[in-house]
């Protein structure tokens, strides 16, 4: 019994000592427990779905900047003809001063339709004076004669006259013609004959290209327009930091007109000048306002034929005291 005792107090030491070995080497005086490994998933088990990322939006790029004039002639080039027209009158007010030519065709049905059914119309040409012309429609026009002139000499009698031509393209005259007349045994004017010149004269050459309401007015010619930069101002800066810069710019718009074998003299110039003090050159040139419509404009005047309404070569009137009152036939 004695012997006992101290044996046992041995092995209590022993497992004591085991304990608190173990109890140190756990982190933070934790007891440890083991676990077993983990189970590879069996091939008959549902794989979990996995749901990808979502991918970043697409980083917008900022639009390129658009050339002004080619915005301006793509919104030009949606419009009507009628509506671009307006346009450019509106930015160009000088337009106003050419006036559209119409179909020749539409002037002389016209004219046709106001004079329809006379048999004497009134001529006059360009500082000349008003003649009458008495005759009749036909197809193609109205024909008669004008200045007629008699002449008797016993039993003979010697009418001489001009013959007129008035249709669509134009005005002539040719002559002196004349019709000879023999009295009868009863005293009657019987024609024996007539005889003619050949000299054939132009009044007008070109179709109508204005109608009134009592006359028609030939002789125009047709032209067409681009617009160009008919002023240039070219200015000459000092900047602040010693240097120069040199600025130009349209400052006005010119519509030239053209027309065969027809020549018109531009105001095209060029005006220069110099600041009269120093300018921060880092700041832009003044804006040029005009370079950037010419495209547009020229578009709106493209494929239409103008004429002037004050430059007539010659005129029909349907009545004597139009036709002697007319201005512009001077």
């Amino acid at each position: 019994m004695t012997a006992f005792v101290p044996a046992m107090r041995a092995r209590l030491a022993l497992v004591g000592s085991a304990a608190l070995l173990a109890c140190t080497l756990a982190p933070r005086g934790a007891a440890t427990t083991s676990r077993p490994p983990a189970r590879a998933a069996s091939p008959t088990s549902e794989a979990v779905p996995v749901t990808p990322a979502p991918e970043p939006a697409p980083v917008e790029k900022p639009a390129e900047p658009v050339d002004a004039a080619l915005r301006l002639l793509a919104e030009v080039q949606e419009m009507d003809p009628a509506a671009s027209w307006a346009w450019a009158v509106a930015t160009m007010p000088e337009l106003a001063e050419h006036r559209e030519a119409r179909p020749p065709s539409e002037g002389w049905a016209e004219f046709s339709r106001l004079a329809a059914g006379r048999t004497t119309l009134w001529v006059r040409a360009r500082g000349d004076r008003c003649f009458a012309v008495r005759g009749a429609w036909e197809d193609y026009g109205f024909y008669g004669r004008a200045r007629e002139v008699a002449e008797i000499e016993g039993d003979t009698k010697v009418v001489r006259f001009e013959s007129v031509n008035i249709d669509e393209s134009g005005i002539s005259t040719s002559g002196p013609h004349g019709d000879e007349f023999l009295r009868d045994a009863r005293g009657r004017w019987q024609k024996a004959g007539s005889f003619g010149l050949g000299s054939f004269t132009t009044l007008a050459d070109a179709p109508i290209f204005e109608v009134t309401k009592k006359a028609a007015y030939y002789g125009e010619v047709p032209y067409a327009l681009t617009i160009e930069c008919g002023e240039t101002t070219v200015r000459e800066d000092r900047c602040t930091d010693g240097t120069t810069r040199r600025c130009s710019r349209c400052s006005g718009l010119w519509a030239r007109p053209h027309a065969p074998q027809m020549g018109w003299a531009g105001p095209r110039m060029t005006l220069t000048g110099a600041s009269d003090r120093q300018v921060d050159c880092n700041e832009p040139c003044p804006p040029d306002l005009h370079t950037p419509q010419l495209a547009a404009l020229n578009w709106a005047v493209q494929g239409r034929t103008f004429t002037k309404a004050d430059d007539p070569d010659a005129a029909v009137y349907l009545d004597a005291r139009a036709c002697r009152g007319d201005r512009r036939m001077r």
